[in-house]
């Protein structure tokens, strides 16, 4: 079996939307409705779980029923940070997916994502353990100190930017998860926590049309990458 979490629990803060971003309007329609979209379209995804917050589980509920979206299989209440909500949906799987069930984890603002990177992503994971969709970096990353003076300078072709899906077993991300929060660890995606249990995810190269809308200037480059994406 095939999970997916969609964690849609944000509050629209960095977009200046003062609103979970989901809910903005692309070509007349609720962002999260082109995310659940493609997911539902697609033939690798069995079941959906969406992490939302309390506020917006109505709203979520209305869309569901109104484009008849057959794979949600529950929306759970998220929880502070996405860190916590993602560990909340695990802790309600626990007693219903295998250990060797593959589980998704997906951003609710990563609409773009293709039909051939949900498949690769998939596949990568059943054969190195975990995988996710990254971008080649295209400018030269700085790695710099808290004083913001340059510590150094990765390679270039080595340097990727970390997108979604990113994929794992449910054994291995159970264990991540318990022991992040055993030690009280706050990572900055998915596969950092499985990296800290030895776990190395594969990188399956994804387009840049797979980004996470963000900022205001997102929504824009969104609405036209829309007019072209779904077709």
């Amino acid at each position: 079996m095939n999970y997916l979490i969609i964690t849609a629990g944000g509050k629209g803060k960095r977009s200046r939307l003062n609103c979970n971003k989901i809910f903005t309007d692309l070509n007349n329609r609720p962002l999260i409705y082109w995310t659940l979209k493609i997911f539902e379209d697609n033939q690798i995804v069995n079941k959906i779980i969406i992490s939302v917050k309390k506020d917006d589980i109505k709203k979520i509920n209305t869309i569901i029923k109104k484009h008849q979206f057959k794979k949600i299989l529950t929306i759970i209440e998220a929880d502070q940070s996405r860190q916590e909500s993602i560990f909340t949906v695990l802790k309600w799987l626990k007693s219903k997916a295998d250990k060797k069930d593959l589980i998704g984890i997906h951003n609710a603002v990563n609409p773009f994502v293709s039909e051939k990177e949900i498949r690769q992503v998939y596949k990568a994971a059943k054969e190195y353990k975990a995988a996710l969709l990254a971008n080649l970096a295209k400018d030269t990353v700085k790695i710099s100190n808290e004083e913001n003076i340059v510590e150094f300078t990765p390679l270039r072709k080595f340097s990727w930017c970390a997108q979604t899906p990113q994929v794992a077993n449910f054994g291995d991300l159970w264990e991540a998860f318990i022991k992040a929060d055993e030690d009280k660890f706050t990572g900055t995606d998915d596969t950092q926590l499985l990296e800290r249990i030895g776990i190395k995810a594969r990188i399956v190269p994804c387009s840049y049309l797979n980004f996470k809308i963000t900022y205001p200037e997102d929504l824009i480059l969104a609405s036209e990458v829309l007019k072209s994406f779904f077709k």
